[in-house]
Formats: C-alpha cells, sequence, structure tokens
C-alpha cells in the first residue's frame, strides 16, 4: 500500500511564509529595542537637557524673590550720572494713563499699611521718574542697586517681588564704583537675601542669567554665556582719556535692557557673580553686549557703603597709557614690550611721595596723538604682570586695601628698579569736582595741564532757517560719541542755556570744568532729543 505524498496548495504556503516574515520583523524590531531605548533613555545629553531646563525654573524661583523693582523720582533738570541703559521715561506714553494712575495713588492718599504716603511734591518741585532694578543684601533689608540709578532721587519706592511695596531712601553710594545702598522702611518680613559667588574664577563660556526689570517689565529673566572678562568701563566723569574706571567688569551676552540696572547676573548655582551695570548698543536696546560689575568688588564696597555711607578706594595717584607697537617704535623699545607707561604723577600722590615719574615732553605718535615722554614704565605690581593701566587698576581694586605697601617694578632710562609705594585713599568723588586736592589721578588728567573743557564735536554755523550749532563731526573715542551725537545733530540748548552761535556754546564751555556732567538739546531729523554726558579734555601744552 503506497503513501500518498501531500503537496501544499500554492495559497496555503504563501499565508505561512507571510506570518513567518511577521514573525521574524517583529522579534528584530524586538531585540533592537531592547539594545537601543536603554541608550536612548540613558543617554547623557538627553538628561542633561531636561535637567538644565528644569534648572532655569528652579534658579528663577530661588532669585526672582530676592529681587526688587526700584521706582525713582528726580528733579527735573538734575544732571547726576548717566548711562546709556538709564531707564527714564513718560508714564502717560509709556503705559498709559492707567499705569499711572496706580502708581500715583500713594502720592494722595493715605494707606494705613507700612508703605505710608509719599509726600506730593508736584507742587513743588517738578519730577522725572524712572526705573530700575536692585536686590535684597541682608536680613535687615538693604537693598544694592548702581548708583546711577538712584542718584539725586527725590523718592525712591522698592517694591518687592510679592507686590509689597516700601519706601527707601539712599544711605550708600560709591560713584567710582556705580554702587549704592538703600535703606527700606520697615523691610518686609521673611527677605531671603542673595548669596554672592567669586567672580574670579568665571571663565568666558560659563552660563550666566540676569533677573531684573528691562522696560519695566519685572521680574524678566534672560540667560547666555560670559563673553569675556577684564573689561573696564569708564564711570560718570570719565572724558575719554583714561579716567577712573570699574576694573575687571563681566561682558555677558544674556540680554540686557533699560531697567535692568542694578539687578543680578547669577552663575548656575544661583549666586550672584556681578551687578548689571549697562550695555552697549546702537539701538537704545540689547545687543548682546551687557556688562556687570564683578561680585568681589561688590563684597568689598556694600559693607562699606552701609557702615560709613562711602567707600575709600586704594589710591596711587598716576595716569598712563598702554605701550603699542607704534609707541615702542617711537621710543626705540622692544617691538613686543609691554607694560603701563606713565603720563602724569598727581601732586602729593603716594605715586609722588615714592619718585615715579611723568612724562616731560609732547611727542606725536599718530597724526593727532600725542603722547608724553619720558615717564616711567611699569611692568609689574606685586610680581603680577602688567600690559595696560587697566592691569594696576584692577589689581588695586581686588587686592589691596588703604595702608598696604605695593611694590611697583619699572623700567627708567632703560634700567629695571623696584619702587615701595603706600597707598593711601583715592580723592572722592565730590572732592575731585570740588577740586579738592585738585587734581585728581589715576586716569584724570592735572587739571593744571588740563587747559579747557571740550565737548568732542567739530562744530559750525547753522545755515538757513532755524537756530542752533551744527554737529560737523564728533571725535572719535569721545564721550560725544559714547552718548551717541552724530554728524548733522543740531545742538540747541546747553546746560539750560539756548545757544545760537559758535561762540556762545564756546563761552558756555568754557564755565565748566573737564569731567563736569552736561546736558544738551539737540534736533536730529526734525525731533528733538535730550542728551547728558561728560566734558572730556583739552590739552594745553
Amino acid at each position: 500500500m503506497g503513501h500518498k505524498l501531500q503537496v501544499p496548495r500554492k495559497g496555503k504556503k504563501m499565508k505561512i511564509t507571510k506570518k513567518l516574515n511577521i514573525v521574524f520583523v517583529f522579534v528584530v524590531l524586538s531585540l533592537l529595542a531592547s539594545v537601543c531605548l536603554p541608550v536612548f533613555a540613558d543617554n547623557p545629553k538627553t538628561e542633561e537637557i531636561h535637567e538644565v531646563k528644569a534648572s532655569y525654573s528652579d534658579l528663577y524661583d530661588k532669585i526672582n524673590q530676592s529681587v526688587v523693582y526700584i521706582y525713582v523720582g528726580k528733579a527735573v533738570g538734575s544732571v547726576g550720572t548717566s548711562y546709556r541703559n538709564e531707564y527714564e521715561f513718560d508714564f502717560d506714553d509709556f503705559f498709559g494713563k492707567g499705569f499711572k494712575d496706580f502708581f500715583r495713588q500713594f502720592e494722595e492718599e493715605e494707606d494705613d499699611d507700612d508703605f505710608g504716603k509719599i509726600k506730593n511734591k508736584k507742587d513743588e518741585q517738578q519730577l522725572t521718574y524712572g526705573s530700575g532694578t536692585g536686590f535684597v543684601w541682608d536680613e535687615e533689608g538693604h537693598i544694592v542697586t548702581n548708583n546711577h540709578v538712584v542718584e539725586d532721587a527725590v523718592e525712591v519706592t522698592v517694591t518687592y517681588s510679592d507686590g509689597i511695596q516700601r519706601k527707601a531712601s539712599v544711605i550708600g553710594a560709591d560713584p567710582d564704583s556705580d554702587l549704592a545702598v538703600l535703606e527700606v522702611e520697615n523691610p518686609k518680613e521673611g527677605l531671603l537675601p542673595v548669596t554672592m559667588g567669586d567672580s574670579s574664577i568665571l571663565k568666558p563660556g560659563d552660563f550666566a542669567a540676569a533677573i531684573g526689570n528691562p522696560m519695566g517689565q519685572t521680574g524678566t529673566m534672560t540667560h547666555g554665556i560670559i563673553s569675556a572678562l577684564g573689561r573696564s568701563y569708564a564711570v560718570g566723569e570719565n572724558d575719554g582719556s583714561g579716567n577712573y574706571t570699574i576694573p575687571d567688569v563681566i561682558q555677558t551676552d544674556a540680554a540686557i535692557n533699560p531697567g535692568n540696572s542694578g539687578g543680578v547676573l547669577i552663575n548656575a548655582d544661583g549666586e550672584v557673580v556681578g551687578v548689571v551695570l549697562a550695555f552697549s548698543s546702537y539701538s537704545y536696546s540689547s545687543a548682546g553686549i551687557g556688562y556687570a560689575i564683578p561680585s568681589n568688588l561688590v563684597k568689598r564696597v556694600v559693607p562699606a557703603l552701609i557702615e560709613k555711607g562711602e567707600y575709600e578706594h586704594p589710591w596711587i595717584g598716576f595716569s598712563g597709557v598702554a605701550l603699542t607697537p607704534v609707541i615702542n617704535e617711537q621710543l626705540e623699545l622692544d617691538h613686543d614690550q609691554r607694560g603701563a607707561y606713565i603720563q602724569t604723577v598727581q601732586p602729593d600722590s603716594p605715586a609722588e611721595k615714592a619718585g615715579i615719574q611723568g612724562g616731560t615732553e609732547e611727542m606725536e605718535i599718530t597724526k593727532g596723538t600725542n603722547i608724553r615722554i619720558g615717564g616711567d614704565i611699569i611692568t609689574k605690581i606685586n610680581d603680577h604682570d602688567v600690559k595696560t593701566m587697566d592691569d594696576i587698576i584692577a589689581y588695586l581694586s581686588s587686592n589691596t586695601a588703604i595702608g598696604d605697601t605695593i611694590i611697583l617694578h619699572l623700567i627708567r632710562d632703560g634700567k629695571e628698579m623696584d619702587a615701595e609705594i603706600t597707598l593711601a585713599p583715592r580723592p572722592t568723588a565730590a572732592q575731585r569736582h570740588a577740586g579738592i586736592s585738585g587734581k585728581i589721578s589715576d586716569g584724570i588728567r592735572n587739571n593744571q595741564e588740563t587747559g579747557k573743557a571740550s565737548l568732542g564735536v567739530y562744530i559750525s554755523e547753522l545755515t538757513g532757517e532755524g537756530t542752533g550749532i551744527l554737529v560737523d563731526s564728533v571725535m572719535e573715542d569721545s564721550t560725544a560719541e559714547d552718548a551717541g551725537l552724530e554728524k548733522g545733530d543740531i545742538i540747541t540748548v546747553f546746560d539750560g542755556v539756548k545757544v545760537s552761535s559758535v561762540q556762545g556754546l564756546k563761552d558756555e564751555i568754557a564755565k565748566h570744568q573737564p569731567g563736569d556732567r552736561v546736558s544738551i538739546t539737540i534736533l536730529r531729523d526734525g525731533e528733538q532729543k535730550d542728551i547728558r554726558l561728560t566734558l572730556g579734555n583739552t590739552i594745553s601744552k
């Protein structure tokens, strides 16, 4: 009996093959998933992204409650210190009448809370209003901000992050570091002071975030990186010729706008590494170049402002310029020689007492650029290399105190030597303005060698209709350029006086000294604009 061979039908074979293929694909996908999913799940970069996103909100929650909104009323016409990021505005124009009325209610009625009543000074003097940022320094409720935010303030209101408001007053200010401290009337309970970090360990590329009140938008956080370190920022009375500067300033690309002044720049741990100072922009808005006062300077200045109302900066008493290949060639020095070339020495200063020598003769280095030759070349301060004057100022600021003795290593007439100097207090801004001790240094030229104040522009009579003085050109690196003056601007008012002739404007400028702050009114494209700037020097030979 034979066996019959069973041959599957074609349709059934195809079904079996398809099932096998599906099973195979499923098995392969399962194996891939078992291998790949853990990889994706454990991917450090993925986890890092999630952690960073979470940390931003954590940082904000941690720091924002220590940041305050500062509302300031200043007398119209007060000069004060102005920076490009100072934020002054008309409430009707910017926010509308409703927002203005919200603040004005505190001027017109007595509240039962601790805020009390802000005296209405409208009938006594006209005020202009501006805003800035500050932060809680200690459990006593002191608020730190920029000096330029509250300078010449008639009234100051602090608003905490939860909306609670208090009156405040300035108890200490240091124009040279642009820092000020406010004392708050009856500070609210449960204050959380910030934690100050170490600005000396920052590196370009480190995370940075700013929290403040840009454009009146309270509690705004922006983030970026530390863009650069060791910048120098000229403070109020700088005339472009090397005046006092804030050393070791931090540069960041975290968005900084008007109103951020006095706010915090924090690191990834939520520590304050800088106090927001200013920004550079041609459009008066963030361009990714913001500046902050380093925390290590803040930690030196603020306690003194709280205790004494002022801070004494260590002072040597000379001004100088950085050596360059062009200067080295003219002086027959090595092409790569670095150092600070001393130009002037302040009378009765520590530098003069130590025998430091300044330049004695003018020499043209390039067309239109002169330096004084014959001065000492500083190459080290206490064994720290000196390449520019900024290196000296930064070292003094971060490492020395009044009464300390330092060693300057210098070159004089081709010979190397050391000079021992005992540091004295730098003349205060008030003393310099009053002409006490005359004469100012560490960058501000001796007034005996300064001649006349300069506006920093070339001008001519205005032809045709209208009155005013035409700006023909603006000097490079002048404070006029920093303040935004442009070729074609028409100056109509100088420090409250209408001007209609070149001689009239020169006469008004002649009433001032280099370093004075002035206000000018210009016409540009038919629109009126008010500008404040610092008068520079016209050096007399």
